[in-house]
């Protein structure tokens, strides 16, 4: 029983600070989570190691393809 408690009092405090906070990616915008899911997709390739420091420019330029394209 002790254990269901200090779940639940978890679960709530966790609750709250959502609700007051926003949570996690609360600043996050559909750019930002579309430029994640790109630079997911371009970090799959093993030779992505030498040409890193393009990845993050990239995958904002997929985010804004992908931006134009949903709002089509």
């Amino acid at each position: 029983m002790r254990n269901e408690t200090i779940n639940a009092t978890i679960a709530k405090q966790y609750t709250d600070w959502m609700v007051k906070t926003g949570g996690f990616a609360r600043d996050m915008t559909m750019r930002d989570y579309f430029a994640a899911l790109a630079m997911q997709a371009l970090l799959r390739d093993d030779d992505v190691i030498e040409i890193w420091r393009g990845i993050p420019a990239d995958a904002y330029e997929m985010a804004d393809a992908m931006l134009k394209e949903r709002n089509k």
